[in-house]
């Protein structure tokens, strides 16, 4: 059964506010653009959802999740049924085990959904970063939600085992289930899975630039800020108005992962996209304090499939918020020459994280003959190009001559 109504609305049969005027459709999330579409109704079990489209950018929305609901009204159709005889029925059983389960762990009922709660406090309490904690729940749930019982470690690593991760999820898994362990004063024997690290895909800045224009404003402005600052995408998800000084043209880099703040330039165009965003988060310039990154990564793809199909370049696929790190990561290599700058740019605190970006230039520009030439006879040509990333080569009929590698 299809759950989608993609029936027409008609003019006649809109809703109408007290003055008989047509009731005013949500604004789009994506671009905050009032011209909309309804596009058709959603089922459920708690009711009827309108479905919205954007006419501007294309982003579908419901209007359950953009629009001013009754918190009560939700909260008492998902409460449970329950008697005055029997009580609220127990949702998770969890039979007790007698061999491999931890010791003092004898209770017949268990709920992993409470325990899991009580882990991520457990892990605030500690000191522990809201991506750590968020990362961790995040996998306790899925494997509970796969068959694992948490007071079991033998069930775990089975559930790991059968998972179609890649080794370094794999051991992220592990990590989790430690922590949760060392919480209730458990142990086990961690399986141990070797990380294979790949070499990252590096893409033509033709089409990182190809992507950014076809993506929604504010994706584009999230893209370009990426490019330009090599920074992690959590760093650029939680930056804040008062971190863009607008006059000398830098961004405040905010660390993640224990590595270091930096200072960041940024160009002429960034700064207009920046300037030119609607402030709707408040104090933060893409998100609610609330909002998590992955909704937006989750949006990032539709855009970017939608990309790659119109162009015909199945190689936008393979760009994601991390690949523009490693871009940038590259690229400052290859002008400079200076790995420790590249370090300092990035923000790293080992040295070893830096030296990839080596041998990703290498692959990159080694025995490559296309340049692009330039010829300039002032002084203001000269400083143009350079900023423009030319280098210089020699001097001919008064004129001198630059050039920089193609992309």
């Amino acid at each position: 059964m299809n759950i989608y109504s993609t029936k027409r609305v008609k003019k006649s049969e809109r809703k109408c506010d007290v003055s008989g005027r047509p009731a005013q459709l949500p604004k789009c999330p994506e671009c905050n653009s009032s011209n909309n579409w309804k596009d058709g109704i959603r089922y459920t079990n708690t009711g009827q959802i309108q479905r919205y489209i954007c006419r501007d950018c294309g982003y579908r929305f419901s209007e359950s999740s953009h629009m001013n609901k009754n918190v009560e009204t939700y909260i008492l159709n998902r409460r449970v049924c329950a008697t005055k005889t029997e009580g609220a029925k127990n949702l998770i059983k969890v039979e007790t085990r007698t061999e491999n389960r931890l010791a003092g762990a004898t209770t017949k009922l268990f709920d992993p959904k409470s325990k899991i709660l009580e882990y991520a406090w457990w892990q605030k309490k500690n000191g522990k970063a809201d991506s750590t904690i968020e990362g961790r729940t995040k996998l306790l749930k899925i494997l509970v939600k796969r068959g694992a019982d948490l007071y079991d470690p033998e069930t775990v690593k089975e559930v790991i085992a059968k998972q179609q991760w890649c080794n370094g999820r794999k051991n992220n898994a592990c990590d989790a289930y430690t922590s949760f362990l060392k919480m209730v004063g458990g142990k086990w024997e961690p399986p141990i899975y070797k990380t294979i690290r790949k070499i990252p895909f590096i893409p033509k800045e033709t089409e990182i630039d190809q992507l950014i224009a076809g993506c929604s404003r504010r994706m584009a402005t999230f893209l370009q800020t990426l490019k330009e600052t090599g920074a992690r995408c959590g760093e650029i998800w939680w930056l804040k108005w008062t971190d863009i000084d607008f006059e000398s043209h830098t961004i405040s880099i905010t660390p993640e992962k224990n590595s270091n703040p930096r200072l960041v330039h940024m160009s002429k165009k960034l700064t207009d996209m920046l300037s030119q965003l609607p402030r709707n988060y408040g104090d933060r310039v893409f998100s609610f304090p609330d909002m998590p990154v992955d909704h937006h990564a989750r949006t990032f793809s539709l855009q970017r499939k939608r990309i790659a199909n119109k162009t015909k370049n199945p190689r936008l696929q393979r760009i994601h918020f991390h690949t523009l790190r490693h871009f940038k990561g590259t690229m400052l290599y290859h002008k400079t020459k200076d790995i420790y700058h590249v370090m300092q740019a990035l923000g790293h605190k080992n040295i070893k994280n830096t030296l990839l970006y080596i041998q990703l230039e290498e692959a990159l520009f080694q025995g490559e003959q296309d340049y692009i030439s330039k010829v300039a006879k002032t002084q203001k040509q000269i400083c143009t190009l350079i900023e423009a990333g030319f280098e210089y080569v020699t001097d001919f009929e008064g004129a001198k001559i630059f050039r920089k590698p193609k992309m």
